[in-house]
C-alpha cells in the first residue's frame, strides 16, 4: 500500500508527499529496530535473572557448608585449648586420646560450589549492569572463596605431612583415626577397620614426659592458631555471601 502511494506521488511529481512517505518508512524501520532491540534486552535480562537465581541458591548452599564445617573447625580449636590446658596442669591419669586425635589428625576442607557463579560472570549482560554494588560484589567472590580455602588447604597439608607423622612417633596412630572422625561421615569406616583397633599402649608416665615438652605443646598451639584463622576467614566470607544474596534478591524481585 505504501509502495503504491510512493509510486503514485513520484509519477505525479508530488515531491513533498514523496518525502513524507519516505519519512514514514524510515520511522517504521527505526521503530522496528527499537522493538527488536528492546526484546533482545528483555530476553537477556530474563536470562541473567535466571542465572542470578541459580547463583542465589548456590550461595545459600555454600553458607550452609560454612555453618556445618565451621563447627568442625571450632571443635578442633576447642579440643586444642582443652588439651593444652590439661597437659599443662599435669592432672590426668589416662592419655587423652580423643583430644589428641582431634588436634593432630582431624581436618576438613570446605567444598564451595562455583558453577552458577561462573555462569553469571560469563554473561555479557552481567558485565554491563548498572548496579553500583551487585556487580563488584559478585565479581569479587572467586577471590573471596580462594582466600577462605587457602588456610584450610594449608592445614590439611600440615595434617598429612607434619602432624600425623609427628604424633605417630609418639603414640600408636590407629585408634586416633577412629577418635578423630567420631561424629563424621567417616566414623563407621574407621570404627570397622580391624587394624586401627589393635595397638600397643604407651604408659601414662611416658606420655606425660612427651606432653611436657615445648615441642609437643607448640604443635598444639600452632593447630589452634590455624583453626582460629580458618574460622575468621569463613566468618568474613559468610558476611560477604549473605550480602551478595541480599543484592541478588533486590535485583531479581
Amino acid at each position: 500500500m505504501l509502495l503504491r502511494s510512493i509510486s503514485k506521488h513520484v509519477k505525479d511529481q508530488n515531491w513533498f508527499a514523496v518525502v513524507i512517505d519516505f519519512f514514514i518508512v524510515l520511522v517504521g524501520i527505526l521503530l522496528a529496530f527499537q522493538i527488536t532491540e528492546w526484546g533482545d534486552r528483555q530476553a537477556e535480562k530474563r536470562s541473567l535473572n535466571v542465572a542470578l537465581e541459580r547463583l542465589h541458591e548456590e550461595i545459600k548452599s555454600n553458607i550452609a557448608a560454612i555453618d556445618k564445617n565451621s563447627q568442625r573447625h571450632e571443635d578442633i580449636a576447642s579440643a586444642g585449648v582443652e588439651l593444652l590446658k590439661l597437659i599443662r596442669s599435669n592432672d590426668f591419669e589416662t592419655i587423652p586420646l580423643a583430644l589428641i586425635g582431634k588436634v593432630f589428625i582431624d581436618g576438613y576442607t570446605t567444598n564451595y560450589s562455583t558453577s552458577a557463579l561462573t555462569s553469571v560472570l560469563n554473561q555479557q549482560t552481567f558485565q554491563g549492569m548498572d548496579s553500583n554494588e551487585l556487580r563488584p560484589t559478585i565479581s569479587a567472590l572467586p577471590a573471596e572463596y580462594l582466600d577462605a580455602s587457602e588456610d584450610e588447604l594449608t592445614t590439611i597439608q600440615l595434617v598429612d605431612k607434619h602432624w600425623v607423622p609427628h604424633i605417630s612417633q609418639i603414640l600408636p596412630v590407629g585408634p586416633l583415626w577412629t577418635l578423630a572422625h567420631k561424629g563424621t561421615d567417616w566414623e563407621t569406616y574407621f570404627a570397622s577397620t580391624e587394624g586401627l583397633r589393635e595397638y600397643e599402649s604407651v604408659s601414662i608416665l611416658e606420655f606425660k614426659k612427651i606432653a611436657s615438652s615445648m615441642q609437643f605443646q607448640n604443635e598444639i598451639v600452632n593447630r589452634i592458631g590455624y583453626e582460629s584463622l580458618i574460622l575468621i576467614e569463613q566468618k568474613e566470607l559468610r558476611v560477604i555471601l549473605v550480602r551478595a544474596m541480599t543484592l541478588i534478591e533486590e535485583e531479581t524481585k
